[in-house]
This record gives C-alpha cells, structure tokens and sequence, in this order.
C-alpha cells in the first residue's frame, strides 16, 4: 500500500537473546532516507523503516549492539513483558559535530530505546539521536534505565495518550550536549479519562 516495511520484525517471540561476541553493527543506512537536510523529511515524512522492531514478546536479552543510522526510530519494543538492553549502542548523526546543530536535526525522529511494556531493566548504554533518547510509551510500568550516556532530545515519558505509567526510573544518566535533559509530553484523549503517569523518579541526572 505504499508503505515501508521495518528493517528487522519480530512478533510474539519469547526468551530470546539479540547479541554479538563484540559489538556487533547494524547499520539502516539512514543517510540515504533521510534525504537532503530540510527538504527530505518533507518528500519522505514518517514513512520510513524503523531499524529493530519487536512486539508482544517475552523474556528478551539484547546486547553488545551498536545500532547505526536508522532511518527512522531505532529501537521499538512494544508489549513486551521482561526486557534487559545491556551495552548497546544508538547513534544516527549527519555530521561529526560534538552537539546537535540546524544540519543534524534534520535527521528527525531517529528515536534512541523507544519502549512499552512492563518489567524492563536498560543499563550501561550509549544514545546520541536526533529525537527523544530513551522513551517510555504508554501501559508501562515497572521500568529502571541506568548508567546511561545520552544526547538528543530527552529522556522521556511519552507521548501519553489515554494509558498508564507507572514507576518508572532514570538514574545516573550523563547527557553531554543534549538537546533536551529531562522531558514528558502527553496528547489529547478525546472523551477518555486521560493518562495516569504515577511513581516516576528521575535521580542523578547531569
């Protein structure tokens, strides 16, 4: 119908591990997608491939990875229940500034660890994006992100809609640089009773 497949997919899986003896690579060759800076977001838009997609899965170990220039957001594990991320790598750059200028954001919407689901522990990475770092989307709970280099534009809850967060943790997170430091955002719920976001703590973020 038009529309981009994901680079890699996986549904319903359980107890299994995405790992390399060292760091392994894969690389969405984003530069290609994202276009000439300022004018290829608006010929392609979102409709491009996220990078490692898994959805309602359980038990799953994800290790020693650099995850290079996604076209589109990196990391995307939704429904999940019981998810360790250790040692990984994110990094989606157009140039080799040591920030985020004009030219590198348009490299847009290259989310870092975007995650839903409950029972999830993300420690000992790095994210340099040009969108939210890490994510935490809505029906989520029982999160610890930690000992976490991060740089672009935040480390977030949401966007939340009509759905619930519940303790989630960010600590010892050092973000050289960054766009955004901490950040949450939420959007409309119709007639809905809203979003509930309860028991977040953000600690020992510099």
């Amino acid at each position: 119908n038009g529309d981009v497949l994901e680079c890699i997919h996986f549904y319903n899986i359980q107890n299994v591990t995405f790992t390399s003896q060292l760091l392994g690579t894969l690389n969405g060759q984003g530069q290609q997608w994202w276009g000439i800076p300022g004018i290829g977001y608006l010929i392609r838009g979102e409709n491009r491939p996220r990078l490692f997609n898994v959805e309602d899965s359980k038990d799953i170990l994800v290790e020693n990875l650099l995850f290079k220039d996604s076209p589109y957001w990196t990391f995307w594990v939704h429904g999940v229940d019981g998810l360790e991320v250790r040692n990984c790598e994110i990094s989606a750059r157009r140039t080799d500034h040591d920030d985020h200028n004009i030219i590198d954001m348009t490299a847009f919407n290259t989310d870092g660890f975007d995650v839903s689901g409950r029972n999830v522990w993300i420690h000992d990475c790095k994210v340099w994006d040009q969108d939210d770092c890490i994510a935490v989307k809505g029906n989520s709970e029982n999160m610890l992100v930690e000992r976490i280099e991060a740089s672009g534009i935040g480390v977030t809850i949401g966007s939340i809609g009509c759905s619930t967060v519940n303790n989630i943790t960010f600590r010892d997170i050092h973000m050289h640089h960054t766009w955004k430091g901490i950040y949450m955002k939420f959007r409309g719920c119709g007639n809905e009773t809203g979003a509930k976001i309860s028991n977040v703590l953000y600690e020992n973020v510099y």
